[in-house]
């Protein structure tokens, strides 16, 4: 990944470092599969050394993810949502891959590969129904694209996210999997909703002030606040739920097909709708890796918060650690067609 990093960005680089939408993308996200293994490692060390003290460490995972949620939701800005707009057709093609046609991809791999384990499979179509809201910034700019309609892009991804999500688990689990949609509800009030008029508040606030919003986050940026909330989240998840994740070492293996399968069928379907629809390269690359990046932390707060069963969150967890391979590839592969793709 760093050897990629030393191609070229497009007009996207200035953006990333500076622009609002786009401030929390530091070096921890660049690191964050490390991270999450790492984290992982720890929790379950946690609970192997410490018993007693791992069971404590619970409420943690909801505090470190309203934090979370928080600092995701403070840099959005709804201002930038008419950048999105401008873009109809892009717009079109992106919101009914991401919202319509991988939902249902989801769900087809879910039913193919996890058909016998529930608990693996709601935790898989958490994490495939929600598009990232970060890392796919990082990824565009590296394939040269167009990283500054990928930011209009954030916010619309993550409000669509927020409405649909309950449902999506309703629509393609509820029938054949106990489901509190109560708890689901109140986890998205809680650690969505609450998260999002707490930075909503916090941006007001600040734009009435002497400061800007700006610096409040690179002040946020600087102390690592969102990888040490995120690390936080799992070290604690992993370290009071250690029993379970313990009694099923082959969970990783046993998704790895399906997570694999749904990288590589979105990758293709992200392409030939681009071609379909006719797109420029530089939306061509966003729209491949808006599509294809699934690194959410709305899908992480409710499967923290809203299953009994740590094996949701545990698929939520590991889902990144196998993305990014697919997505540094995607990289390779942009970038080796970029001038036939420009041509055309």
């Amino acid at each position: 990944m760093m050897e990629i990093a030393t191609t070229e960005p497009d007009r996207g680089s200035a953006l990333v470092s500076e622009d609002s939408g786009a401030s929390s993308l530091g070096r921890g996200d660049r690191w964050q599969p490390v991270l999450l293994v790492l984290a992982i490692g720890a929790g379950l060390g946690l609970a192997t050394l410490f018993p007693e003290l791992a069971n404590g460490v619970a409420p943690l995972v909801n505090g470190g993810v309203f934090v979370l949620i928080f600092l995701v939701m403070l840099s959005l800005d709804v201002r930038r949502l008419a950048g999105a707009f401008s873009e109809r057709r892009f717009l079109t093609i992106a919101v009914t891959l991401n919202f319509v046609v991988n939902p249902m991809l989801a769900w087809a791999l879910g039913r193919l590969f996890l058909s016998g384990d529930a608990d693996l499979r709601v935790g898989l179509i958490l994490f495939l129904v929600t598009p990232c809201v970060g890392w796919y910034l990082i990824f565009t700019e590296l394939a040269g694209g167009d990283a500054s309609l990928g930011v209009s892009l954030l916010g619309l991804n993550l409000v669509l996210q927020i409405l649909l999500l309950p449902l999506y688990v309703l629509l393609f689990e509820g029938a054949t999997t106990s489901i509190d949609l109560s708890g689901i509800l109140a986890s998205v009030v809680v650690f969505l909703v609450a998260p999002a008029v707490a930075a909503a508040t916090t941006r007001f606030a600040v734009e009435r002030g002497d400061r800007t919003i700006a610096e409040v986050q690179a002040v946020a940026d600087q102390t690592h606040l969102k990888t040490i909330a995120l690390v936080v989240v799992i070290v604690a998840m992993f370290a009071s739920q250690a029993d379970t994740i313990f009694d099923n070492p082959g969970a990783f293996f046993t998704l790895l097909p399906a997570m694999g399968a749904f990288f590589v069928i979105a990758f293709l379907v992200a392409m030939a709708a681009a071609r379909a629809g006719k797109l420029p390269y530089e939306q061509t690359a966003l729209l491949v890796f808006t599509t294809t990046s699934r690194n959410s932390e709305a899908s992480l707060a409710i499967a923290a918060t809203a299953f009994a069963s740590p094996l949701v969150g545990f698929t939520v967890v590991m889902g990144p650690v196998v993305e990014l391979p697919f997505l540094v590839l995607m990289v390779r592969i942009l970038l080796a067609r970029q001038g036939r793709l420009l041509d055309r």
